[in-house]
């Protein structure tokens, strides 16, 4: 059976550069590296290509341009969407399902889901498998969820943290912190309905040796929405530690405010100002952390669970998940269609791909939090 050939839209990133190794470490697909910077793009390819021998490619190609998108898509069988234009993100799409090849994104903006649900008709007459909301964060909140029912007989509370200490390689790179804190729309579930959240649902969750206890803040995430019926959960959702003062306290209103002013305002200021905050006064332990912390009766006897997965790499955190879930895809283990990576991989395969991966993931039942 000949390899398929998988291109990545910012393979030169962070994201991209992990993700451009490992799935040649893992898998026996060939990589095309595609952005705007040509040179760039090359550069990665002939660095793989030392120890990976004439798997990688480049080419050029703008997400905003579809002639250009069409002329790099030609001769693949997959395109990963890794760069921080979630603008485009119907522009890429279209085109991939125009060619007929598959689709995967790791694009943060929640709003991705709604505007890929325009084409899931097309998708499905197609019959071409389009993967949304793929990574950490989102793709494995709802996956941490699904994998801890096992254990429970009753299913009553499913908490995720998360928290990070990475530097930013560029200013754009943080784009998606930006939007997130202009349209913030933050939810929770209680009683189990989900409902928007405030200030007075900020949780402290243990991150272990590596962060500690740190307070968190709701976000929304819609692989988690479907979860509580599902399950019967009473309590879920998803929260993220701050950065530090500066950013968390001064920076992000500041955004917020802008925004409320004049829509979209002062990107690139707020750029530099995120980029310095978190590159400049990050604290010394690196890596990412995310944790699950969940409740429930096991044999009519109270059970408290807890899920860690950490990595000193956040490049590493991102790309395993998406690896481990093209593992899959790669075995056509995943389903035709529109999904989110979250509600489609088989879990406990994913862990286990990742903990090869070098992902640390640890389990246990404890007294209480």
């Amino acid at each position: 059976m000949k390899n398929k050939t998988i291109l990545i839209l910012g393979g030169y990133g962070g994201t991209g550069r992990s993700l451009a190794y490992l799935l040649l470490k893992e898998t026996t697909v060939n990589i095309v590296i595609a952005g705007r910077n040509e040179s760039k793009a090359k550069s990665i390819a002939d660095k793989l290509n030392l120890e990976f021998k004439d798997r990688v490619r480049s080419v050029y190609a703008d997400t905003s341009n579809v002639t250009s998108l069409e002329n790099s898509f030609r001769k693949i069988d997959l395109v990963l969407f890794v760069t921080t234009s979630p603008q485009d993100v119907l522009n890429v799409a279209k085109t991939a399902l125009k060619l007929n090849i598959d689709y995967l994104d790791v694009l943060f903006e929640q709003s991705t889901v709604e505007k890929l649900k325009q084409i899931e008709d097309e998708i499905k007459k197609k019959k071409r498998t389009f993967i949304t909301q793929a990574g950490f964060h989102p793709g494995l909140p709802a996956v941490l969820v699904r994998f801890a029912a096992k254990y429970f007989d009753n299913y009553d509370k499913a908490i995720i943290g998360m928290a990070m200490n990475a530097k930013f390689e560029k200013p754009e790179s943080t784009i998606d912190l930006i939007n997130a804190a202009r349209d913030f729309d933050a939810v929770v579930c209680k009683e189990g309905k989900w409902r928007k959240a405030n200030f007075k649902d900020i949780v402290t969750i243990d991150f272990g040796s590596r962060f500690g206890k740190r307070q968190c803040y709701p976000l929304k995430m819609e692989e988690m929405i479907k979860l509580p019926s599902i399950y019967g959960l009473k309590e879920t959702g998803v929260y993220v530690a701050g950065f530090n003062f500066i950013v968390d306290k001064i920076i992000f209103p500041l955004i917020f405010i802008s925004h409320k002013i004049k829509k979209n305002s002062g990107t690139k200021l707020f750029q530099k100002l995120i980029y310095f905050g978190v590159n400049k006064l990050v604290s010394k332990e690196k890596g990412v952390v995310m944790v699950l912390e969940a409740q429930g009766k096991e044999k009519n006897k109270p059970l408290n669970l807890k899920l860690i997965l950490e990595h000193e790499d956040g490049y590493i955190f991102t790309a395993a998940p998406i690896v481990a879930c093209l593992k899959q895809y790669l075995k056509n283990k995943l389903p035709i269609g529109l999904g989110m990576m979250g509600q489609i991989v088989d879990e406990k395969r994913l862990f286990k791909d990742m903990e090869n991966m070098g992902i640390k993931i640890s389990i246990g039942k404890i007294e209480k939090f």
